[in-house]
């Protein structure tokens, strides 16, 4: 019993030695993050435009289930299981081809959607499907990929064009660039201090 006592002790600490080791982690984590790679790997991970974040969060498969009736069951049976695999087809194998087919199968998401936002802002298009982001405007504050610093930054949009925007960095030296519009995700206009990517020094 004195033994449990002792471990929930040591692993419990109190606020303030809690709040001590918070400066060290925090410069751990600043130095971790002062790296190119490091970096650059996290904006691979983490980064998704606007335009394509609704294509990356469908789950194919879950609506497969959804579609055959069997999205509500939470285990099956090695039969069932082998009839779903046998009705997918053959597996594709991660080759070129594969590469190829899904970023053609994206492409042509993302003319959709600019179709589908140039025909709301023609008036020909009621309103805007509710998997779809909301069509980006001047003034908004974005994320955004800096073609020549080749990292994300903050901005805000000072022109929409089909295909891209024109974009004031917050860093006076990165300027103002036309930036693709996969290459932009959106700030939170409330609270858009909570989310600013800080310049590491």
């Amino acid at each position: 019993m004195d033994m449990q006592k002792s471990s929930i002790q040591k692993d419990t600490k109190s606020p303030e030695s809690i709040l001590d080791d918070q400066p060290d982690k925090l410069e751990k984590l600043s130095n971790f993050l002062s790296r190119y790679q490091v970096r650059r790997w996290c904006a691979f991970e983490w980064f998704y435009s606007a335009i394509d974040y609704p294509w990356f969060a469908k789950r194919e498969f879950v609506e497969y289930l959804d579609h055959v009736g069997l999205g509500h069951v939470p285990r099956l049976t090695r039969v069932e299981w082998g009839v779903i695999r046998s009705s997918l087809g053959r597996p594709q194998r991660f080759s070129e081809q594969f590469l190829k087919e899904e970023k053609e199968k994206l492409n042509q998401y993302r003319e959709s959607v600019r179709t589908h936002y140039a025909e709301l802002n023609a008036g020909t298009r009621d309103g805007l499907l509710t998997d779809l982001a909301r069509p980006l405007s001047i003034g908004q504050h974005v994320i955004a990929f800096h073609p020549r610093a080749r990292e994300i930054h903050n901005g805000i949009v000072l022109t929409v064009d089909r295909s891209r925007c024109s974009v004031q960095f917050d860093q006076l030296e990165l300027g103002v660039e036309y930036i693709m519009v996969e290459y932009l995700s959106v700030g939170l206009d409330l609270n858009y201090k909570s989310v600013r990517v800080h310049p590491l020094h």
